[in-house]
């Protein structure tokens, strides 16, 4: 391990991970992402906009597809490392 990749190599606590519902019920729970390559700031700043962009373009294929008008979808962050 090098020491210097990582704000603490000791903690989980500048990591964020993105989750999912589970398309295309509101459901349940995926892993989409995880995001720990820099400081706690950082890197929930990221999953936050990543969060916004799977949101958008959701929404996108959802007006462009009527078979997709009753489906359901969340996406959101959570402090720490995959939990199922």
């Amino acid at each position: 391990m090098l020491a210097g990749c990582s704000p603490d190599l000791r903690s989980d606590n500048h990591i964020y991970t993105l989750y999912s519902t589970n398309f295309p019920h509101d459901t349940g729970r995926s892993g989409i992402a995880t995001f720990d390559l820099s400081t706690e700031d950082f890197n929930s700043l990221m999953c936050q906009e990543a969060a916004e962009l799977y949101k958008g373009d959701f929404e996108r294929q959802r007006n462009e597809n009527p078979a997709l008008s009753q489906a359901k979808f969340r996406v959101w962050c959570e402090k720490g490392r995959f939990r199922k």
